[in-house]
């Protein structure tokens, strides 16, 4: 009997907790939240089709809102944006930045109608394990959806490059992505919305991040990423000591510090090619501290101090562990942001672009050829001979020759396209890091070199090449042969 009356008392505190939302409260949040919807036109990798999601205002007088990356489809994409405010009315936005790892975009529009004054207060306090928020975005695609949840883990790593999370006990669907994680308690936002697993858990990125960014854009400077080029995880204490040799007084001491760490450590889980890291850090290496400041968890520590040691052209001091030996190691940080995709061509119906740290984390490329092929146009000669993947017009390959032309970067692309469109016909050198399913259904993985013969028809359009503005954050068109 007492085990009923104590499951009762539990379900009648959780439902007290979670359904009790002071209506005063979604009320005054609810004139910061916007609904976003995005058409794609052009796309280096990704879909080009309509996409939503969610932002919200964090600064009212120039106009600034938060969203996710892949809400905005990062500068990979050339597209327009609408959003929808709490009002109802639909006003145009501009993408004023993407980060190249962490899972945020800051859009700009006029906010003038909606009658606001005052900014959300945002808070870079470490977030704590219990804490009740508050979540209202467009979950299920459905405008100003409300959501109740608990911090099930503050320190999480997840996404393509490796960026600080939390985990939220929390039922997010699509849509909701961009959506402020509200602390009920404090009367802060902490965090945004940009994962899930659609059922029990969401993920959401410290706000910290995005203040880093919105401290330099109102200082009329463009925000930058600067990185090691190290992709990072966590891994237990418990193996660290097994298969690393990890000191087990030096563990013992780590798990007293950092009692919320679940017991785990940052460890290098792999290097990125040709970046500062390579051939300095190792595989296994386990972080301590970085300019004599301990790190523990914390991602975005780390990532903070990295980004204010780049920008200052310094040195990052590492100490580490690797293989029960303290270890001290030099790192100049590099900028990811210059590795952004800022240009685009498009010939034959193929998007070629140079590669950013996304692809280079997704096929390894490394050496002097940067130029890819993801997204070829249906019915066009590339994805008829390209080894896309099954069902789809994607691939991911590193284009080294068009014709006789050796191709290194996009300016060797432009410079042979007169010739190539001339002939009409022409051979494609390229190394596939996609995969390739042969005629017995058999996958292959080999990355060796292959040429194909491409086909290129009037009907396939001009060729074009874009650039992004960093002034005007637009794109532009300069239309390179008929």
């Amino acid at each position: 009997m007492w085990l009923v009356k104590y499951i009762f008392s539990s379900l009648f505190f959780f439902s007290t907790l979670f359904c009790s939302t002071d209506p005063k409260l979604l009320a005054k949040l609810q004139p910061y939240v916007v609904s976003i919807k995005s058409r794609s036109i052009v796309a280096a990798y990704g879909d080009v089709s309509p996409s939503a999601g969610t932002g919200f205002i964090v600064d009212v007088k120039n106009g600034y809102i938060f969203s996710n990356a892949h809400v905005a489809a990062g500068n990979k994409v050339i597209a327009e944006y609408l959003a929808t405010l709490s009002s109802g009315k639909e006003i145009s936005l501009k993408l004023i930045y993407s980060d190249p790892t962490a899972d945020i975009a800051i859009f700009q529009g006029d906010l003038r109608d909606l009658g606001l004054t005052d900014d959300l207060p945002l808070s870079r306090e470490p977030v704590q394990i219990g804490t009740n928020v508050l979540i209202i975005g467009k979950n299920e695609n459905r405008h100003f959806s409300t959501q109740t949840g608990v911090v099930a883990n503050p320190n999480e790593i997840e996404g393509h490059l490796p960026q600080h999370a939390m985990r939220i006990s929390l039922n997010m669907q699509g849509g909701g992505s961009g959506s402020m994680v509200y602390d009920v308690a404090s009367g802060k936002v902490i965090g945004i919305i940009f994962a899930s697993n659609m059922a029990t858990s969401a993920f959401a990125i410290p706000i910290a991040y995005g203040m880093d960014m919105l401290e330099a854009l109102t200082a009329n400077k463009e925000p930058q990423r600067f990185s090691l080029g190290a992709i990072l995880g966590y891994c237990s204490l418990d193996d660290l000591i097994k298969y690393y040799s990890f000191p087990e007084s030096v563990a013992a001491e780590y798990a007293k510090k950092y009692p919320d760490s679940f017991h785990r450590a940052l460890k290098v889980q792999t290097i990125m090619p040709d970046t500062p890291a390579e051939g300095v850090l190792e595989v296994g290496d386990c972080i301590l501290q970085i300019n004599g400041q301990e790190i523990g968890p914390n991602l975005y520590m780390l990532d903070k101090i990295v980004n204010d040691l780049g920008a200052a052209n310094k040195k990052a001091e590492l100490l580490v562990v690797r293989y029960g030996k303290k270890i001290k190691l030099s790192i100049v940080p590099y900028n990811m942001s210059e590795r952004q995709v800022k240009r685009m061509v498009v010939f034959g119906g193929a998007t070629f672009f140079e590669a950013d740290d996304v692809m280079i984390r997704r096929s390894g490329l490394k050496g002097k050829n940067r130029v890819l092929i993801t997204n070829a146009r249906l019915g066009s000669g590339f994805i008829e001979k390209l080894p896309m993947f099954p069902g789809t017009n994607h691939a991911l390959i590193c284009v080294e020759k068009l014709g006789d032309y050796d191709i290194f970067t996009l300016d060797d692309v432009i410079k042979a396209i007169p010739s190539l469109m001339k002939r009409g016909r022409f051979t494609i050198a390229f190394r596939n890091y996609g995969i390739k399913i042969g005629y017995d259904e058999k996958v292959t993985f080999n990355q060796g070199r292959s040429v194909e013969e491409i086909n290129v028809f009037e009907q396939d359009g001009a060729a074009e090449e874009f650039r992004f503005d960093n002034k005007e954050h637009k794109w532009t068109v300069n239309r390179l042969a008929s």
